[in-house]
């Protein structure tokens, strides 16, 4: 029974009884007539919001054994953390959802944690609100997840990327129409968003990010050119604000570098992130009139059973926890309640009586995460929770030469497995091992890695399952890495794949072939052999011979790839069972494609007629609507010289440079898509100018590390 309720019940003098419902209605019973109210100011007791968007796991990954959940409780218990970073980019995401099969994860994904693995987390769901029936916008990545945050919409942009309106032009990315249609473009986007609409309003907004690929307001026109004073490029000034009574009527934050949930770091981080700003919200005056919004941007390309309704050609993505934390939070509630990203815009559009952007918040599907409030009960008091132990001490890489705790995750006997850790102390640890099935092996110190020195051990296993763990000396103790329960892993199988590369880039209509060698160090010929493209299984062709020992490859070639990014991956099975080896974002099937770039000459003086060429390439046999050639980030204009739009026309211009080193790259687009070469953060060398200056290889590439900082060691797109 709620507080005002039972202030009803109570045999009162009548003026008194009067008094009390006149205030009970001002208090409790919204929305207020749409006449007397004030666009901007809060219809219900919560003033201001908080959202905290933290990284990569699905709802059966964290909260599948929650009690009275929608929950597949039945998993293996999950490494904390994993052992590498799943993929979980577009067309992986499809993939594992299959259609609605929910079949096509990774092996790895198919775990989940307890309560004791994320005991805070936990705790916020016990006291407050839990969703189960909440979703990412997008079956893809982070950055559009983030941008459907601000603005139910993501203007396109289908990849993630850290720049947004400040990239380099030749920033050309994966991009995707609402009805589902690919397409790549340049990430800046003339939309509509929420923090424009509560401008209007005259309330105030802050959008914190420390790490440039969360950071949605810089992906959109207008809050990039004209907002810039809130969007605070550090996420840590939210407490600094919150302490100093300048909280923001709405907040958006994004965690910092070891803090964000996102594999494989650990979960301790991110539930110290989340656990000391709802700690220092609710020390002070805000919590009596705020909500705090907890949720993981995407699924991490971790299993959830829940095959996710779509609601257009671009989502909803995987399920994924949801959090509310709110004194008007109702105690221990489970939504059931259809909801996503843009509930959040939703949510605050009702709170405040702002009209909705015309997107995924106007759905009336789309729930605006009202139901888990009463504005009737008494407020909840702050749950105040201590920060779990974390040191950081040793992390597991993402690293080109170190790609997870282990690599290969999946391999044969004849296969060399390499393990490795990152430890950030500058002392040299006493003990520095590796226990694998239970047996302790010295590591190799390999010299400074970003975030630490790199650990590693390397060694071909048996046939089978097997585990291992990290130990460690510290300067205090002993630490051991997971912190629960040991990894899992690598599978060792009977035979082992070794797939060639295939094109990366074509364009409709051209041959794809996929070619791998099946090695069976028990010469068993494989009684299945199938490549999985987007999980539609093709059957593979023996090039011939019958020594699997020494390796027999397996071939297919299709031409009938649609516009839009593919995934393999192979699927073999020698009689003792079924082994889908994990595969690629491959080919880019592209309706635009640059090819032969090049200057001439590669030397020269200042009075040195340069000329840069590339050919062009366009599926609908278009002629290009932007040629564009860019030196030293400087727009030129390309001039057609020969050729057809369809098989390849030369494009070219010539010009003088300035004395001195300089780069190129070209950006062209036909009415439908764009592309570039080479794409960002890449561009060419060249030409060099100047008396002593000598000949620049041709395709000789500069790559700038500045496109993604993500905080912590990685190389994989989040």
């Amino acid at each position: 029974m709620g507080l005002f309720m039972r202030y009803l019940l109570r045999p009162l003098p009548v003026i008194g009884l009067l008094a009390l419902v006149v205030i009970g209605a001002l208090r409790f019973l919204h929305p207020v007539d749409a006449s007397t109210h004030r666009i901007g100011t809060a219809i219900t007791p919560i003033k201001h919001v908080v959202v905290i968007m933290m990284e990569n796991h699905s709802f059966d990954n964290m909260f599948g054994t929650f009690p009275g959940a929608n929950g597949r409780s039945d998993l293996p218990r999950a490494s904390n953390p994993i052992i590498t970073d799943l993929n979980h980019d577009d067309p992986s995401t499809r993939s594992n959802i299959d259609n609605g099969a929910m079949d096509g994860f990774s092996s790895h994904a198919y775990v989940q944690y307890t309560k004791a693995d994320i005991p805070n987390y936990w705790s916020y769901a016990q006291q407050f609100g839990l969703g189960d029936n909440f979703f990412s916008s997008d079956a893809t990545s982070s950055t559009p997840n983030h941008v459907n945050m601000i603005a139910a919409q993501t203007g396109g942009i289908d990849a993630t990327q850290g720049n947004g309106c400040n990239s380099s032009q030749n920033t050309i990315l994966y991009s995707m129409h609402a009805n589902g249609t690919p397409y790549w473009s340049y990430p800046c986007y003339d939309i509509n968003s929420l923090p424009q609409e509560m401008d209007s309003a005259g309330m105030s907004w802050r959008y914190y990010s420390s790490v440039p690929i969360w950071n949605a307001p810089t992906l959109v026109q207008h809050l990039n050119n004209n907002d810039k004073q809130n969007i605070i490029k550090d996420s840590t000034q939210f407490l600094k604000d919150v302490k100093a009574g300048n909280m923001a009527t709405v907040s958006w934050v994004t965690p910092t570098s070891d803090y964000t949930d996102h594999p494989p770091l650990p979960f301790q981080g991110g539930e110290n992130f989340v656990t000391k700003i709802a700690n220092t919200i609710m020390n002070s005056s805000y919590w009596q009139d705020t909500s705090i919004f907890v949720t993981w941007d995407e699924g991490g390309g971790f299993y959830d059973h829940v095959a996710p309704p779509q609601l257009d050609g671009r989502g909803l993505g995987l399920r994924v926890p949801l959090l509310v934390i709110s004194p008007f939070a109702r105690q221990g509630y489970i939504s059931h309640q259809l909801g996503e990203f843009s509930s959040f815009t939703k949510f605050i559009e009702s709170d405040f009586g702002l009209n909705n952007l015309g997107q995924r918040d106007a759905m009336p599907q789309v729930s605006n995460l009202m139901d888990y409030f009463d504005f009737n009960q008494p407020p909840q008091p702050p749950l105040i929770l201590n920060s779990l132990p974390f040191t950081g001490t040793l992390m597991v890489p993402l690293l080109k030469q170190a790609p997870g705790a282990v690599s290969p995750t999946q391999g044969g006997t004849n296969d060399t497995f390499t393990y490795n850790i990152l430890y950030n102390r500058t002392d040299t640890p006493a003990t520095h091992n590796v226990i694998i099935d239970g047996v302790a092996h010295a590591m190799n110190n390999m010299g400074k890695a970003p975030r630490g020195t790199l650990y590693q051990y390397s060694t071909k296993l048996s046939q089978g399952s097997h585990n291992f763990s990290f130990t460690f000396s510290d300067g205090t103790g002993m630490l051991t890495i997971p912190y629960n329960v040991p990894f899992p892993g690598p599978d060792v199988n009977p035979f082992y794949l070794q797939h060639k590369t295939i094109t990366a880039t074509a364009l409709p209509g051209q041959t794809i072939n996929y070619s791998v060698q099946y090695v069976s160090p028990a010469n068993k010929p494989p009684t299945k052999a199938q490549v999985l493209i987007d999980m539609v299984p093709q059957n593979l062709t023996s090039s011939g011979g019958t020594n699997y020992t020494k390796g027999v490859t397996y071939t297919y070639s299709t031409n009938t790839l649609s516009v839009g990014e593919h995934t393999f991956r192979f699927r073999f099975d020698d009689g003792s069972g079924i082994v889908t080896y994990n595969g690629s974002t491959e080919p880019s099937i592209t309706p635009v494609v640059l090819s032969k770039s090049s200057v001439s000459p590669a030397a020269g003086t200042s009075s040195t007629p340069f000329t840069f060429s590339t050919t062009y390439a366009d599926a609908a046999n278009q002629a290009p609507a932007q040629a564009q050639l860019f030196v030293d980030n400087t727009a030129y204009p390309m001039s057609y010289v020969s050729g057809s739009n369809n098989t390849g026309a030369l494009y070219q211009k010539t010009m003088t440079l300035p004395t001195g080193k300089h780069s190129f790259f070209f950006v062209f687009s036909d009415s439908v898509s764009s592309w570039a070469d080479p794409f960002a953060p890449s561009v060419y060398a060249g030409p060099g100018v100047g008396v002593n200056t000598s000949a620049v290889r041709s395709g000789t590439l500069i790559t700038s590390s500045d496109e993604e900082d993500p905080g912590f060691p990685v190389d994989t797109n989040l």
